[in-house]
């Protein structure tokens, strides 16, 4: 899974690298981490306890933002300043390898947010008809 968002640290980085600092790819990396992992506590929680609706509370609110810290610090001490041994790993990708694992890294990205808004359907917090 590591070798998943280094390659997905180097994509993000590579198409924002203008001329800028491609560490601040890290921040993308992070954010989709902190997805998944709410996400699946999410998914218990509604599993576990599918009639509780309701609000996030305060602790809820410290805990999203401690996972989202403490993934930027790790993600900030592995990535920071990697970007060209990712360069020199993944530069001469064939063209038909990097069409399929950018389909897969845009699939991730869109399964990662597309859960937020299923498990706040089935809590009743996102109705879409």
């Amino acid at each position: 899974m590591n070798r998943f968002f280094e390659y997905f640290y180097y994509r993000i980085a590579k198409l924002n690298f203008k001329g800028n600092n491609p560490e601040r790819a890290i921040i993308s990396v992070t954010i989709t981490q902190s997805i998944i992992i709410l996400n699946v506590i999410m998914g218990l929680i509604l599993y576990i306890f599918p009639e509780i609706k309701r609000k996030f509370n305060i602790f809820e609110i410290l805990f999203i933002l401690l996972v989202f810290f403490g993934l930027d610090y790790y993600n900030n001490k592995i990535y920071k300043g990697r970007y060209d041994e990712f360069n020199e790993r993944w530069s001469n990708e064939s063209k038909t390898n990097k069409i399929i694992n950018m389909f897969f890294l845009i699939l991730f990205i869109i399964f990662s947010w597309g859960l937020i808004f299923i498990f706040g359907w089935i809590n009743g917090r996102f109705n879409p008809f």
